[in-house]
């Protein structure tokens, strides 16, 4: 008895807002929020993987913001708020890397939200002619708002990164 409680109160969690959302036709729906996330999501996703900054740069929304909380303990917080800090990070701060590639493992596109997960081949001058290469698991998340990106988060394991360095070091 408790269990199909349980099963039809689950039912009814879900259906109420799915409902809900059919019901009210001036409110885009999940799938239609997905379908106009996807080519700008992706659109950003190219640019940046390939640091094409003058395609990227305008799909940024003016209030935009960058954060990869995984690298605090390798370069220092990374974190730029605004178009105007997120280019000048990418143009100024990325100068040094030589190479991208992200090899996808995995793409979603949840509504407003896109998730790319696999790995990074990248190469990095770490000064006095040194130049790093590595490959790093990675997964970055993209907020979508009117078409523009609004949030970017990357997450790194940089354990192959300190590695490659400490070898290069030697």
């Amino acid at each position: 008895m408790i269990r199909s409680v349980i099963a039809a109160a689950a039912l009814l969690a879900f259906a109420v807002p799915l409902a809900a959302q059919d019901s009210d036709a001036a409110e885009p729906s999940y799938g239609e929020i997905g379908a106009a996330t996807a080519p700008v999501a992706d659109a950003y996703f190219a640019a940046y993987t390939s640091r094409d900054w003058d395609t990227l740069e305008p799909l940024l929304a003016e209030n935009s913001s960058f954060h990869d909380p995984t690298a605090t303990h390798v370069f220092g917080p990374v974190r730029s708020d605004g178009r105007a800090a997120m280019m000048e990070r990418f143009r100024v701060g990325y100068a040094g890397i030589s190479h991208m590639e992200f090899v996808t493992s995995r793409r979603m596109i949840s509504a407003d939200t896109a998730i790319y997960e696999g790995v990074l081949h990248w190469g990095l001058d770490i000064g006095g002619g040194t130049l790093v290469d590595t490959v790093t698991p990675m997964v970055i998340v993209l907020t979508i708002e009117d078409g523009k990106v609004v949030s970017h988060r990357d997450y790194v394991d940089y354990a192959p990164f300190i590695e490659a360095v400490r070898a290069a070091s030697t």
